[in-house]
């Protein structure tokens, strides 16, 4: 008797358990969708059109997968518009700080009337938030094309960025895709690769809500390759960034396979002819101030507002805003 008192006791514990935890999850999900029709409804106070279809939130008992199907966010100060068949958000229910984005193979967006799909193979981002700091974020995709007034496509990609330094705001950013192709190549196939490793001072943290607030202060590139078709370039360089938005520091710049790389670009038509002519031109000087016949070997100063080869002006130093 004492060992069936004991048995219904524990049924009856695991009952309870089981009951709390079904209403933990609803109010969780009760919750996420409270929390998304607020940020909406905060959106369109702002000016923003938000639409979808239809939003579900499911996956009890351990995750809350919210689905959005006919997606729309359009932005009017930025002129953007981004639209979207299906989004999926994925998260553990005792774990809102760990999101996984699941996007559809197809999407569009528009800015400023220039209109871009976007084509992908198991496209993903996951972010790891601290309130509303970021931490980490990650992206992924098999293929991913893009379509518009400058195509291009990549393969096997991967981009990160993480916070490498919490007080001084610096944050390590690195991008590598196994297969690249540009214009008209892009619809063909990826080719080559390209690889990125560098690291951003910003003058605020990054904000999910407002991150538009947080701007470069210095920006430290390691590593930025691109072998695409013949041809060949990596940079180096440390540049800080002025409260004008002139890059003040260095940037080294290395091609290789110049001479195959522009017969390339002709044969291909990829480039007018007179914007091919300019380039050529330009690579011929650069080229020549390097020393070699088929390649640039050069680093450029900016100081002063200016960007300088040497002691040669060639104009005012890049902006970032």
């Amino acid at each position: 008797m004492k060992g069936a008192s004991q048995m219904k006791r524990l049924a009856i514990l695991i009952i309870v358990a089981a009951l709390a935890w079904s209403g933990y999850w609803a109010f969780s999900a009760w919750a996420q969708r409270r929390a998304i029709e607020s940020w909406a409804e905060a959106r369109r106070a702002d000016g923003w059109e938000v639409v979808w279809d239809d939003l579900s939130i499911r996956g009890f008992p351990n995750r809350l997968d919210t689905t959005f199907t006919g997606l729309l966010l359009a932005d009017p100060e930025t002129d953007t518009i981004w639209e979207a068949p299906m989004l999926q958000v994925l998260q553990v229910v005792y774990n809102r700080d760990h999101v996984i984005v699941a996007f559809p193979d197809s999407q569009t967006v528009s800015h400023e009337g220039a209109r871009y799909e976007i084509a992908s193979d198991g496209l993903r981002a996951s972010l790891v938030r601290d309130g509303a700091l970021l931490v980490r974020a990650n992206a992924e995709a098999e293929v991913l094309n893009i379509s518009g007034e400058a195509p291009l496509a990549l393969s096997d990609l991967t981009a990160a960025i993480s916070r490498a330094d919490a007080e001084a705001n610096r944050y390590r950013i690195a991008v590598n895709a196994e297969g690249i192709a540009t214009g008209a190549s892009a619809s063909s196939g990826t080719q080559d690769g390209l690889r990125l490793d560098t690291t951003l001072t910003l003058n605020a943290p990054l904000r999910l809500e407002d991150y538009a607030e947080a701007r470069p202060r210095r920006i430290e590139i390691d590593r930025a390759e691109l072998d695409m078709n013949a041809l060949k370039m990596a940079a180096t360089g440390e540049v800080d960034v002025l409260d004008s938005g002139h890059l003040d520091g260095q940037l080294s710049l290395r091609v290789q396979n110049l001479s195959e790389a522009l017969a390339a670009e002709r044969d291909a038509g990829r480039l007018p002819p007179e914007v091919l002519s300019i380039v050529e031109g330009a690579a011929q000087l650069l080229s020549g101030l390097s020393g070699r016949e088929d390649s640039i070997d050069v680093t450029f100063e900016f100081r002063d507002r200016k960007t300088w080869l040497g002691f040669l002006p060639l104009g005012e130093a890049p902006r970032l805003r």
